[in-house]
């Protein structure tokens, strides 16, 4: 819901989302697929926080600097990853876009939805025009861990503790993940606001790329009118 309010001061090139104004809960709720409920005690915690603007307009966000820091010190909580080493290796930054190109548009051959992919972190900044950090094995959102689909992508968990090519993780919000995530040539990838929260705190210069997207794509949303 959070990332539905900020969507209008993004580019749609950078988060997938509905562009509108909403008024109440209720239309907010609609247009983040959630429920009126769900949707109600949102806008009624931004209020009590004072993150909303006191106004009878529609629903505007305030304080978003202070809303943002928050948002990232709550996002600190582990997400479940697995090592993955190419199955036959192209020693190509491209290898791991290619693979999740090809998973989308091959025919889906069973009847249950094929689980959601998404290039994710570093890589995923790089694809959105942000990239500052190199060197880091890519990473993936993959709805579930599903050996089949890894072995279609052309990966495999054996011996890739010591010496990873790739890192999947499963969200632990997957529809925030998910139906955020924009398409690049063909490329499912992280939206800029999934992107910012999860290498704030990765071990390798996260807080580096953190500030690079920070400064480069989130500006609109921190500068706020007096």
């Amino acid at each position: 819901m959070l990332k539905v309010l900020l969507a209008p001061l993004l580019s749609e090139e950078l988060l997938r989302a509905p562009r509108r104004e909403y008024r109440n809960a209720s239309e907010l709720a609609a247009a983040a697929e959630v429920s009126v409920m769900s949707a109600f005690r949102f806008v009624r915690q931004l209020r009590q926080e004072g993150f909303l603007d006191n106004s009878d307009g529609p629903l505007r966000l305030v304080r978003r600097q202070e809303l943002l820091r928050r948002w990232q010190a709550a996002n600190l909580r582990p997400v479940p990853e697995l090592s993955l080493r190419w199955i036959i290796s192209v020693k190509s930054r491209r290898q791991l876009p290619a693979a999740l190109h090809a998973y989308n548009a091959a025919p889906k051959v069973r009847q249950q939805p094929a689980p959601r992919v998404c290039l994710g972190l570093f890589a995923a900044a790089e694809s959105l025009g942000c990239g500052f950090v190199h060197g880091v094995p890519p990473y993936f959102y993959l709805e579930n861990l599903d050996r089949e689909v890894l072995e279609r992508m052309g990966l495999s968990p054996e011996g890739a503790e010591q010496k990873p090519d790739v890192y999947a993780r499963v969200p632990i919000f997957r529809e925030s993940v998910f139906r955020a995530a924009v398409v690049h040539d063909g490329v499912p990838v992280a939206d800029i606001l999934q992107v910012w929260l999860d290498v704030s705190s990765h071990p390798s210069r996260g807080g580096e790329q953190a500030e690079e997207i920070r400064r480069r794509a989130l500006a609109p949303i921190l500068e706020e009118k007096r």
